[in-house]
């Protein structure tokens, strides 16, 4: 069994610590890694991206605000109440696994029971929550599934990060669209069929408990893991994960409570039109997912070599992502009101307002999940997690001050807004914060320079869209997207030359690889 230290880590003279600084191409091989591993993990992402946007777009639509409003409950609140079984292990993963892989074995099985453990406790605590919300029968059957597919996600998300980890993603890829392509078909004959809600939870629930299996099968294969209960270490394991723990549950705690709370103090209707802000609101977040998937591994790399190394890669990974990300938020931001009603109708036109909050709320994400993962890194994982702890303060406060007197004055749609109005309340203290804990690490001359005129150029474009293009309906979108663009590229707000090289070499540096390994 591998030897640890008293935070669950391995000494840190490794190989890859005592070769990275002296390989000159290590810089440019880990970059190919990430690079062509991020290639595969986005193609795979988008390819579940683009049906799930399909079908969640039509679930409002179909359902309509109220009955969507009680599928929304039911799956906020098992998000929320089965973030206690991630147990912070999915960063620590990623973290250590990516240098040395034959740690798995140390707490696979322990965690493995643990969590079954758990989850006995967490169905309990729901049952209690449940019968005090006086929810239906009916509620109680959508919760009880949905907890079933969150049991299922968090093992999924955990053997996901050991794929990720050691780079071997490419069954995983493939895996990922199939089970997309398998839910999406029970939704569509759930829709079909007219089937009651609970089908529409028995999907997911059924879908990722295939992906379960197989996935537990690959990192079998490509690990070698044994499944062995070591006591010991799984709990020198948990102790190190212990400041992700709390960051996650903090994170997950305030980005579902808000329903929760709209939920008891208003509507059904009320919870739909949130709900269906949420999801589109989501697209901004289309890149979180494989941010953990390459960057992880990439900055638990980057640190063997060295902090200034961390450091530059950290700074151009926020570049490239907010040069990404702040267009996307631009028309989700500009254009809610057109796109709340090509996606759901005029019905949930009372969500548009959130939307645009959470737009903001969003892209501030990119900069705190960024920062949070460096600061996991570098090992400064306890004022991390006392960030996110604030959150758990903040943004409930907001919503109980905010709730009540958005509902009352601000018409259809201001407990939703009121919600949203306190996620970007709370996104802006924790990404002040984390940039400070950060602290010169994260931020250079450069990256200030382009986020602000991008900002600039978003601002300008939005100004002109309000003012200028309202009349025009969906077309605006585009118009407005252009006019970003060319601002962009006038005022120089983006190294778009610097950032195509960087991808450009790391590519053909990986079809050199293949060339002379045939």
């Amino acid at each position: 069994m591998t030897q640890l230290n008293r935070d669950g880590a391995a000494p840190p003279a490794t190989a890859a610590a005592e070769t990275a600084p002296h390989d000159p191409d290590w810089r440019a091989r880990e970059i190919r890694l990430a690079v062509t591993n991020g290639i595969k993990l986005a193609t795979s992402l988008l390819a579940t991206w683009g049906i799930a946007l399909v079908v969640r777009l039509y679930i409002p639509r179909f359902l309509g605000p109220d009955r969507f409003g009680i599928l929304n409950f039911a799956d906020a609140l098992t998000t929320t109440a089965f973030v206690v079984l991630g147990l912070g292990l999915d960063t620590y993963v990623r973290r250590e696994i990516s240098v040395r892989p034959e740690h798995a074995s140390d707490f696979i099985g322990g965690i493995a029971a643990l969590r079954l453990v758990l989850v006995a406790l967490v169905f309990a605590g729901m049952e209690l929550v449940l019968r005090a919300m006086h929810r239906s029968a009916e509620v109680r059957t959508l919760v009880y599934i949905y907890g079933a597919a969150q049991f299922f996600m968090v093992g999924n998300t955990t053997t996901s990060g050991l794929l990720q980890a050691t780079g071997k993603v490419n069954e995983m890829s493939v895996l990922s669209v199939a089970i997309k392509v398998l839910w999406g078909i029970g939704i569509g004959l759930a829709i079909f069929l007219r089937l009651p809600l609970w089908a529409f939870a028995a999907t997911i629930a059924i879908s990722e408990g295939l992906k379960s299996l197989v996935l537990f099968a690959l990192a079998k294969k490509h690990l070698g893991f044994h499944i062995r209960i070591y006591p010991a270490a799984t709990y020198l394991v948990i102790v190190a994960s212990l400041p992700f723990f709390i960051s996650g549950l903090a994170t997950a705690f305030y980005d579902k409570i808000g329903v929760s709370l709209l939920a008891y103090m208003s509507s059904d209707r009320e919870v739909g039109w949130y709900g269906a802000a949420v999801g589109l609101a989501s697209l901004t977040l289309l890149l979180v997912p494989l941010i953990s998937w390459v960057l992880i591994p990439l900055f638990a790399r980057a640190a063997q070599a060295s902090e200034e190394e961390l450091c530059s890669i950290v700074r151009r990974s926020l570049e490239f992502i907010l040069t990404l990300t702040i267009p996307v938020a631009l028309i989700m931001v500009a254009d809610a009101d057109v796109l709340i009603r090509l996606a759901f109708g005029a019905a949930f036109a009372p969500a548009t307002l959130a939307m645009r909050l959470l737009g903001v709320a969003h892209l501030l994400m990119y900069v705190s999940i960024v920062c949070a993962y460096a600061l996991a890194v570098l090992k400064i994982t306890w004022p991390m997690s006392f960030v996110f702890m604030s959150g758990m303060l903040v943004n409930p406060a907001c919503n109980l001050l905010l709730i009540r007197p958005s509902l009352a004055y601000g018409g259809p749609g201001g407990g939703g807004a009121a919600c949203a109005s306190a996620t970007l309340i709370t996104e802006i203290g924790i990404v002040i914060a984390l940039l400070s804990l950060m602290g010169k690490r994260a931020v250079d001359a450069q990256l200030t320079l382009h986020v602000l005129k991008q900002s600039g150029c978003a601002v300008l474009a939005g100004l002109i869209d309000y003012f200028a293009l309202r009349q025009l309906g969906p077309a605006r979108m585009v118009l407005t997207g252009v006019i970003y663009v060319v601002l962009v590229l006038v005022t120089k707000a983006a190294d778009v030359n610097g950032m195509a090289s960087w991808v450009r070499t790391a590519l053909q540096q990986r079809r050199a690889a293949r060339a002379s390994a045939a």
